[in-house]
């Protein structure tokens, strides 16, 4: 399921997308069709959308980190959200996400990400911009390879 959402949330198909999962986190930042969906993240409304999502996210994140034992970690809604703004000014800082989430492991991150593209679906303008910009920025973090 998450491999479908990740191919309609990026454009991808799910043969790309399971293409760039064997790769290793750090060949993802250099594979010309991970490069290309960066520009293609819609800047405008997902700023225009930030503090819908943040307090979107600040209502419900809580429990998603209780639900998948991440309760030490320092993810809020204020970090998911100004994290994605701030790698769209500096996407040459993309690569910093793998040392930001060292500690997770890709089950991890694979389990909690279905609950956070659900989240996004209450907010009534710049849903498809934040599934996207989310699924784009946690295909590293998603790798296995």
């Amino acid at each position: 399921m998450l491999i479908q959402q990740l191919a309609t949330y990026t454009g991808l198909s799910e043969a790309e997308i399971g293409r760039l999962l064997a790769l290793s986190p750090a060949e993802i930042y250099d594979d010309p069709a991970y490069l290309a969906l960066i520009p293609l993240l819609d800047e405008e409304a997902l700023k225009a959308t930030a503090a819908q999502v943040q307090e979107l996210y600040g209502e419900h994140l809580p429990a998603l980190k209780d639900k998948h034992q991440l309760g030490g970690s320092i993810m809020s809604s204020y970090t998911l959200v100004n994290w994605v703004l701030g790698f769209l000014m500096y996407p040459e800082r993309l690569r910093d996400m793998l040392n930001y989430h060292r500690r997770l492991s890709a089950e991890q991150v694979g389990a909690m990400l279905p609950d956070l593209f659900a989240l996004l679906g209450d907010l009534e303008e710049g849903r498809e911009a934040w599934e996207t910009a989310l699924a784009v920025i946690s295909l590293p973090l998603l790798a296995t390879g």
